[in-house]
Order: structure tokens, then sequence, then C-alpha cells
């Protein structure tokens, strides 16, 4: 079976596999500017990579039963999801001005991801032999608040990654000042670029490209999380 990626804008992505939503980082729509909705999934499990307000949001995708992991580091189990949490700094300075995060790995389908959250400097070598080689890579390509756009394709590098997810830029309509994706693929010359006019991409083992690429998803269509969160009921 396929394993289903959703992108509900900024850092937050549903992870669909074995009939089971796993949510990472939802946030409350309006609070990212103008425009923005909510991620209305109602999800299995949720995992908040830190405790910031564009992060942490779970009671917007949580239902009666579902799991919730607030930064959760060591290797535990949801479901059909094997996951393993790393924490790394936020900043530059080793977490001394905005705190840590947790990047989690995935593993689901015969697939393995990663989010990198908000890490905030180069990731290096222990923390990436600590995460382990992945086949996907949901990695922030914002710059600010976050590592630049050149060293977000690098740990994606390191980390043996043939798909990247870029996430957490500037869109119309947003407050936070970030920069827009563009700025991350003048550094990605070395990757192809696939832009898709969806927010869902279904990946298999079989079917990964043989060459990295980069798979810029589109925003959801205006009510598409409510049908979404409608038909998870």
């Amino acid at each position: 079976m396929p394993l289903r990626l959703r992108w509900w804008l900024h850092a937050c992505f549903e992870i669909e596999a074995g009939g089971k939503r796993l949510v990472i980082d939802p946030h409350d729509g309006g609070s990212l500017g103008v425009g923005f909705e909510a991620p209305m999934v109602v999800a299995d499990y949720v995992l908040v990579t830190h405790e910031h307000y564009d992060h942490n949001a779970v009671e917007k995708v949580s239902g009666k039963h579902t799991v919730v992991v607030r930064e959760g580091t060591g290797d535990f189990e949801l479901g059909p999801f094997r996951v393993r949490g790393v924490r790394l700094p936020h900043d530059e300075f080793e977490g001394r001005l905005r705190g840590f995060v947790v990047a989690y790995r995935v593993e689901a389908e015969g697939l393995s991801l990663v989010h990198l959250s908000d890490l905030g400097r180069a990731l290096r070598e222990e923390e990436a032999e600590a995460i382990g080689r992945v086949d996907v890579a949901l990695i922030p390509a914002g710059d600010v608040y976050t590592l630049h756009p050149r060293q977000a394709l690098e740990a994606a590098e390191a980390l043996g990654a043939r798909v990247v997810v870029p996430m957490h830029y500037w869109l119309p309509g947003m407050q936070l000042p970030l920069e827009p994706l563009d700025e991350l693929l003048r550094y990605a010359k070395k990757w192809r670029v696939v832009r898709l006019d969806s927010n869902t991409l279904e990946l298999s083992r079989e079917e990964l490209p043989s060459e990295k690429t980069i798979v810029a998803l589109a925003p959801p269509r205006k009510g598409a999380a409510t049908l979404e969160a409608s038909q998870a009921m």
C-alpha cells in the first residue's frame, strides 16, 4: 500500500498509512495570517515538535481517542507508525535563543521520512546518524527562524533523502516574516524540481525517483480541511 502524505500548510503534515492518520505540528490557521484555515483532520495520532503557537494546535486535529505526543524523544510506536524523536536546537546558539525542537523520523509502509521541524543550524554528523537514513525529508525552506535553505538541502543529502518536500515558508497573506519557496529553489541546482497542483503526495518504495527530487506541494483548496475532517469521522 502507498503511504499518503498531505501538507496542511506551514509545518503541518498528515501521514496516512494502515488506515491511520498521523499529524505533525498542527496550527490553528488564523494565527498564520489572513485566509489560512486550520487542518481540520481528525488524527489518530499527533506529534508536536515544539511548543510554539504555529506548531502545537493539537485541539484542531484531535478527536475523543487521539493520542498526542509532545516533544517525544527516543524510539516508540504509534499504531502502524514507528517513530524516532531526536532533539535539535531551534537556533544557531545551541538552543539558548529559541530552545529546542524534536525532529521526528517516521517509518510506515516500507518507507522512512523525517520532519526536521524548526532546526536552527546545520545538521551535524552525529545528529544525522541519530536520525538515520531516510527516503523523504520534510525541510524548512523559509530561512527566518530556521536554518538557511542551502543548509536544509545539505541536511536532506546527509540523511540520504531521495525526495524533499519543502515546508515552513512564506505564502501570500502570511504574517510570519519568512522567505518564499523560491529562496530554497535558488540552491537546488543538483535537484529535480516537481510542482504539484495538489497538497497530497502518494509514495511507495517501488516508485521512489532515482534522482534527487524536490516535490513542491500546493496549498489545500479552500474548504478541503473541513471535507477531510468529515470523511475521517
